[in-house]
């Protein structure tokens, strides 16, 4: 097991590979995709692009300003397909980018 304690020095301790989202096999892609927030007063539809997809999560462009750490709704589309929707938490913003993992039963 690996040991999570700060080492002098390591201001970052490495964490357990279990914690590493990014292990999953990611594929490159874009794709239109619509995020649904829902706040206490207003609900929001905001159009962005998938860029890449794993099975644990997915990163986007958005212009939108998103809070991360909040739970969306993200509703992949195709032309004459069904629209598939998903819970995801939202992870990190780099500018317009930006993670999220896929919560499931939520």
């Amino acid at each position: 097991m690996k040991n999570v304690q700060n080492e002098p020095g390591n201001a970052f301790p490495e964490l357990p590979l279990a914690f590493d989202r990014r292990r999953r096999e990611r594929i490159a892609l874009k794709i239109p995709l619509r995020i649904l927030t829902y706040g206490l007063l207003v609900d929001k539809s905001n159009d962005g692009i998938c860029t890449d997809l794993s099975e644990g999560g997915v990163a986007f462009d958005c212009e939108a300003g998103l809070n991360v750490g909040d739970v969306v709704i993200l509703e992949f589309r195709q032309k004459g397909e069904t629209a598939y929707r998903c819970h995801a938490r939202l992870a990190y913003r780099m500018g317009r980018r930006y993670g999220a993992y896929f919560l499931a039963g939520e």
